[in-house]
């Protein structure tokens, strides 16, 4: 029996929409990962600003105290990352490995700091009160590093992108078979046209509040998970996870205060960020409430 040519473009379609949704999420990972590390990275006369040899021990003993294999370890890869956050990117396959970005305040002295950092281009202005919260907020002990870069580095062993890209490829699979045996038994296509192409676009906006809906979920887990597995590390990382936390809260404080009206729409009265229907990590005074209310226990 021959089969109908639509049924093979449509099975065309569905492998392509799969494979589609699969390698966006993971190629800018992959692939790109080394474009992707040149946009976040920090560069002085067109070349990256390389890595204190200071910081690079910091990263080996957060990594001994990790108990990472020489395997994760060789995939690793630090460099110099613009901006106040330490940033991750990339998986732990060999070919294309991963990025951990160490942000300029974990290398420079307040002093430094207080003579570099701007906001919106612009010099601060030292005599606010705001300011001097702000430059306070980027200063952290040894201890408060160690644990913001294991936190990223436990983020990259948790395969983030293959998991979300996998998990966008079974979605796009699954509701395009879907979609295509409703429309072919009750034929749709040749009877009611309009309906199909509504059914159709329910479907598109079902799969995008799954696969959102499933990675926040996943990724608020995460931040439960690591917390605790740091905090289980011992008391540096406990009070490293305390004193880091906290800075967050006074850093977005002053923000909220020196960006105006873009500030109140980024973060809260408290530090925490806005949120617009997506919940894509734990409210940071509930992760810092964890270590406030254990290290007292301690």
């Amino acid at each position: 029996m021959k089969i109908p040519s639509f049924k093979y473009r449509n099975a065309i379609l569905g492998v392509t929409a799969t494979a589609v949704g699969y390698y966006a999420v993971l190629t800018p990972h992959t692939v790109f990962l080394d474009k992707y590390r040149y946009i976040m990275a920090r560069h002085q006369i067109g070349k990256e600003v390389p890595l204190s040899p200071r910081i690079e021990k910091t990263i080996q003993r957060v990594m001994d105290d990790l108990k990472l294999p020489d395997n994760v370890r060789n995939v690793i890869k630090p460099f110099s990352v613009f901006g106040f956050e330490v940033f991750q990117a990339g998986t732990l396959g060999a070919k294309y490995g991963a990025v951990l970005g160490i942000p300029i305040n974990f290398t420079r002295t307040s002093e430094k700091l207080r003579q570099e950092i701007q906001i919106k281009e612009e010099p601060l202005d030292w005599s606010r009160q705001d300011t001097r919260v702000f430059l306070s907020s980027l200063s952290m002990s040894e201890s408060a590093r160690k644990f913001a870069i294991a936190r990223e580095i436990l983020r990259i062993q948790a395969e983030e992108p293959c998991f979300n890209s996998l998990r966008l490829a079974m979605i796009v699979g699954v509701l395009w078979a879907l979609y295509n045996v409703i429309t072919l038994r009750f034929q749709l296509r040749e009877r009611n046209v309009i309906f199909c192409r509504s059914l159709y676009l329910s479907f598109t906006l079902l799969g995008a509040i799954l696969w959102i809906g499933i990675k926040d979920y996943r990724s608020y887990r995460l931040d439960i998970v690591h917390d605790r597995t740091l905090y289980s590390l011992g008391s540096e990382y406990a009070m490293g996870g305390q004193e880091f936390y906290e800075k967050l809260l006074m850093r977005n404080r002053a923000l909220r205060s020196l960006l105006g009206n873009d500030g109140e729409k980024q973060y809260t009265a408290n530090g925490n960020e806005r949120i617009f229907l997506r919940q894509k990590h734990m409210p940071i005074t509930h992760r810092k409430d964890f270590f406030d209310s254990h290290v007292e226990l301690d």
